[in-house]
C-alpha cells in the first residue's frame, strides 16, 4: 500500500518536474545564444566599461553610506527597545515581548550592514580615485567597530530581558552557549528558522550558479565565482545531512 502511494506521488509530480526541466533548458539555450553573441560583440565591452565605472567610482562610497544608514536604523530600534524595557512595570509581559521583536529587527539591520561592509573592503582595490583605498579601509574599520558595539548592546539588552540567556558576543562559542541556554520552544523556532535559511541558501545558490555560468560566456572571468557558489552550497548540503544523521543516531527529532 505504501509502495503504491510512493509511485502515485512520483507519477503525479514527474510531469511538472519534466516541464520545469524543459523550460529551464529552453531558457538556458536562449541565454547561452545571447551570451555567446554578446561575448563576440562590442556589447560586452560596453557593459564591462559601465560596471568598471560603477565598481571603481560609485560603490566604494555608496556602500559605506548605506551601511551607516542601516546602523542608524538599527540604533533607533535598539533605543526604542531599551525605552520599553526601562519603562516596564514588572508585571505585564507585553512590553518585553515587543522589545524582543524590535531587537530582532535591530539585529537584522546591523547584520546587513556587516555583510555590505565586508563587500566594500573586497572591492576597495578597484577604486581608482586618489587615496580612496585608504579611505575605504578606514570606513570599513569604523563601520566594523560600530556594528560590533551595536550588536553587543542588542545582545546585552536581550540578556537583560531574558536573564536565562548565556554568552558574550565576543566569545568564540557564543552561538553554542546561546543555543544551549534556550528552552525547547525556542530551540524549535531556531530549527524552523535554520531550515528556512537552508532552503533559501539552496535556491539562491542555484540561481547564482546559472547566472555566473551565463555571465562567464560574456565576460570570461573564469570558473572560480561559480565554483565558490557551489562550494558554499555543497557545505550547506553536507552539514545539513550530516547533522540529520547525527540527530537520528542520537534519537533526536
Amino acid at each position: 500500500m505504501e509502495n503504491n502511494a510512493v509511485k502515485k506521488d512520483n507519477r503525479k509530480a514527474l510531469p511538472k518536474f519534466l516541464l520545469i526541466l524543459l523550460g529551464a533548458a529552453l531558457f538556458g539555450g536562449v541565454l547561452g545564444f545571447f551570451a555567446g553573441w554578446m561575448g563576440y560583440s562590442s556589447v560586452s565591452d560596453a557593459v564591462r566599461e559601465v560596471l568598471d565605472h560603477i565598481v571603481s567610482r560609485f560603490l566604494p562610497w555608496a556602500i559605506p553610506a548605506v551601511c551607516l544608514a542601516l546602523l542608524a536604523e538599527s540604533w533607533r530600534r535598539y533605543r526604542k527597545a531599551r525605552e520599553l524595557f526601562e519603562g516596564w512595570d514588572g508585571s505585564n509581559e507585553e512590553p518585553l515581548e515587543t522589545a524582543d521583536r524590535i531587537l530582532n529587527w535591530s539585529l537584522l539591520w546591523s547584520s546587513l550592514a556587516m555583510v555590505l561592509n565586508l563587500f566594500s573592503i573586497s572591492i576597495s582595490s578597484y577604486c581608482t580615485l586618489p587615496g580612496s583605498p585608504l579611505i575605504v579601509t578606514v570606513l570599513f574599520l569604523l563601520i566594523l567597530v560600530l556594528t560590533m558595539l551595536l550588536q553587543q548592546k542588542v545582545v546585552d539588552l536581550t540578556r537583560q530581558i531574558n536573564p536565562e540567556k548565556q554568552g558574550s558576543i565576543y566569545d568564540t562559542k557564543f552561538q553554542k552557549k546561546w543555543f544551549e541556554s534556550c528552552d525547547e520552544a525556542e530551540k524549535a523556532q531556531i530549527g524552523q528558522a535554520a531550515y528556512k535559511a537552508y532552503n533559501a541558501t539552496a535556491k539562491t545558490a542555484i540561481v547564482l550558479w546559472v547566472a555566473l555560468v551565463v555571465l562567464d560566456f560574456i565576460f570570461g572571468f573564469g570558473p572560480l565565482p561559480a565554483f565558490t557558489v557551489l562550494l558554499v552550497w555543497g557545505v550547506a548540503q553536507t552539514a545539513y545531512i550530516l547533522e540529520c544523521i547525527r540527530l537520528e543516531k542520537g534519537g533526536s527529532r
